[in-house]
This record gives structure tokens, C-alpha cells and sequence, in this order.
């Protein structure tokens, strides 16, 4: 009885130090930033479940054993549903993963995705990302930059706009970067640079300069826009790359979802 005691414990404390591990790894961007996402939320919510069930153990195996086979049932078709969203899900971050790395060569046209301005303040992710262009087009001389991003309801001026300014300012010619200030999505970044890219005969061979985490699924869309694009990631903070990756995975999810309908 003793011994029985002692597991369902450690079961208990388990479950709960899990669900405390996952809630602190989500946290960093929510308060350094005030972010909150589908990426944290997940992170909260599997979180908060891990921990109701070691404070609830005793009382979910007490229910499973009053109802029998029927919540032997559901608990295996539960289980066997998780497996799958679990498999789906990894395989996913598995892709997201692996395409954050750099594998840019001499791509001639970068486009520059746009990021949250406040007011007229660019975020840190756009600058990060601003930076990676103007080290690119650095590198290679005869490469231009199609800055992308249209203007949101709390912003002062377009992305488009505030990338233009951030890399004319570090250096780069104004000539050498086309503005695209109209779209409102990654989906519009990449299809309104295909249409300046055809409109002025350029190479639709690109490199994306993006957050690293945002690379696989901007290859998704170039691809649909018929695109051969490689990448220029722009690093994430650390602490964020959870939350910023796990997003992500809902983000290309929904993007198939939208190739199918």
C-alpha cells in the first residue's frame, strides 16, 4: 500500500513540475514583450492541463475505474488522438525547424517581409530583420531588396516604408530597394513582389530575409506564387523561440488549410 502511495506521489508531482516547466518556457516573450500568441497559449494550455491532471489523478483513475470499459474506451481513442496531433505537430516544427537555417548564395533579389511597427517605431524583429538585409546586399553588390509591407490601422507608415528607412540609413542605396506598401499579409508580401518582379522583369530566383522561425512557411508561399526562393533568417531571442516556433507550427497549418479550400 505504501509502495502504491509513493508512485501515485511522484506521478502526481511529475505531471505538476511538467506542466510548471512548460507554463515557464512560454512565458519570456509575454512579459519582456506583452506578446501572446497561439504560440504561448498552446504553451499555457498543455501546461495548465499537465498540471490539473497530477492535481486530479486520483480522482480521473477513480472515474476511469467506476465507468469501466467505457472510459477505457474514450481514454484510448483520447490517447490515440493526441498521438497523431502530437506526430503532426513535431513533424511540422520539424520542418519549420530545419528551414531556418541560411541557405542564401548569390540570389540577385532578396524580399524583405514586413513586422509590427507601434506608431512610428519599427519592432525589434523588423529591424533584426532590416539588419540581415543590409548585410546581404553588402555582400553582394549587384543584389536589390523589394521591402514588403503595407500600413496597419496603429501604424504611422507602411513597413515597406519603415524598411526602406532602416536600410537607407545603414547605408544602402535607396535605388537598390523597391518599396511594395500594400499588403497586410505574408500571403500579399510575396504575391505583390512576384507582380513587381514580373512587371520589371527580375529573376524569380530570391532569398527571403524573414525571422528564422517564418522561413518555411514563406517557402510555402513563394512556391505557390512560383518562386525559388532560399534564406536569409533573421535571429530570434532565445527565450522566445519557443513560443515564436510553436506559432509557427499553427501558422503553416493554416496555410495548408488554405491551398485545400
Amino acid at each position: 500500500m505504501k509502495t502504491k502511495k509513493v508512485i501515485n506521489l511522484i506521478l502526481k508531482m511529475l505531471f505538476i513540475l511538467i506542466g510548471i516547466a512548460i507554463i515557464l518556457l512560454y512565458i519570456p516573450p509575454l512579459v519582456s514583450l506583452g506578446v501572446l500568441n497561439a504560440g504561448n497559449l498552446f504553451g499555457f494550455g498543455v501546461g495548465t492541463g499537465f498540471i490539473a491532471i497530477g492535481l486530479l489523478l486520483n480522482k480521473i483513475v477513480d472515474f476511469i475505474k467506476d465507468k469501466g470499459k467505457p472510459a477505457i474506451t474514450a481514454l484510448i481513442i483520447l490517447l490515440a488522438v493526441a498521438l497523431v496531433f502530437l506526430i503532426t505537430f513535431f513533424a511540422t516544427l520539424g520542418n519549420v525547424i530545419s528551414h531556418s537555417n541560411y541557405t542564401a548564395t548569390n540570389e540577385n533579389t532578396v524580399i524583405v517581409l514586413g513586422c509590427q511597427i507601434r506608431g512610428s517605431v519599427p519592432s525589434m524583429t523588423l529591424v533584426q530583420r532590416s539588419d540581415m538585409a543590409v548585410k546581404y546586399l553588402e555582400e553582394h553588390p549587384n543584389a536589390i531588396a523589394i521591402a514588403a509591407g503595407g500600413q496597419g490601422a496603429d501604424e504611422d507608415l507602411s513597413e515597406g516604408q519603415c524598411i526602406y528607412n532602416l536600410m537607407t540609413e545603414k547605408g544602402i542605396e535607396g535605388s537598390r530597394i523597391i518599396i511594395e506598401d500594400k499588403s497586410a499579409s505574408t500571403d500579399e508580401n510575396i504575391a505583390n513582389a512576384k507582380r513587381i518582379m514580373d512587371e520589371k522583369k527580375i529573376d524569380p530566383n530570391v532569398a527571403i530575409v524573414t525571422s528564422e522561425y517564418h522561413e518555411y512557411r514563406a517557402s510555402l508561399i513563394c512556391k505557390k506564387n512560383g518562386l525559388t526562393a532560399s534564406s536569409v533568417p533573421a535571429p530570434s531571442s532565445p527565450r522566445g523561440k519557443p513560443t515564436f516556433f510553436t506559432r509557427e507550427v499553427f501558422g503553416v497549418w493554416a496555410q495548408w488549410l488554405k491551398a485545400i479550400i
